[in-house]
């Protein structure tokens, strides 16, 4: 799958339009490093305005301070796993943009902590999406999925939001150590030094029809 989805849960209630990168690379030890981008700016008046709220949609809407609160929380969750360090965290209010970094031992290691830290949202469509391997690599052999969006329990897009929504972009990046063989889906961008491959769809495609972001990746271990 390739996503941290925690601060989607947050704010994807608030907002239409979202821009989200995640970039994976791996060592030749089996570490690696993730990052996750969530851009909210393009979105940030209506976000404004709908914070100013006290419900929406008969729910209550969260306070920036409440906001921060539970984000803390989750990187609490985060920092405490076994075989993840250097999490980074940086979250800009004025511009609702959102970065997480972290390294992590082996990719074992990277989807307990998923687990453990998605597990502490209390969120039961969710748990059940990250309770299987949704990404794994074996040194020479990477697959990615994408959980269905729509288990997630967010707020059904306004017919008014849909143009918005479809102006979002889902931006996934895998990097390696070692040339890239081949790759399973035929939209995805090989780069010219053959070490990284990009996906990159409509926010409203993948919302769809996660599918669409699955990858299937095979690199030469054994090239210099």
């Amino acid at each position: 799958m390739r996503h941290f989805f925690l601060l989607v849960l947050l704010f994807f209630s608030l907002s239409s339009c979202i821009e989200i990168l995640d970039d994976i690379s791996f060592n030749a030890d089996g570490s690696g490093d993730f990052k996750y981008t969530i851009n909210l700016s393009s979105s940030k008046l209506k976000i404004n305005s709908i914070l100013a709220l006290d419900s929406l949609d008969g729910k209550k809407v969260p306070s920036i301070s409440e906001i921060k609160s539970k984000i803390g929380d989750l990187i609490g969750v985060l920092n405490c796993q076994e075989g993840i360090t250097d999490v980074v965290v940086a979250e800009d209010y004025d511009n609702f943009i959102f970065k997480i970094a972290l390294h992590f031992d082996n990719i074992e290691f990277f989807l307990l902590a998923m687990r453990a830290t998605i597990e502490s949202t209390g969120n039961v469509g969710v748990n059940d999406q990250f309770s299987y391997d949704w990404i794994s690599w074996d040194g020479e052999v990477l697959v990615r999925e994408v959980p269905d969006l729509n288990t997630f329990n967010f707020r059904m897009v306004q017919n008014e939001d849909q143009q918005l929504m479809k102006s979002g972009v889902y931006t996934s990046i895998s990097r390696f150590n070692f040339p890239v063989e081949k790759m399973s889906n035929p939209t995805a961008v090989l780069s010219k030094n053959k070490r990284a491959v990009m996906l990159r769809n409509s926010l409203f495609d993948v919302f769809g029809n996660p599918a669409i972001m699955e990858n299937r990746i095979s690199v030469s271990p054994t090239e210099n």
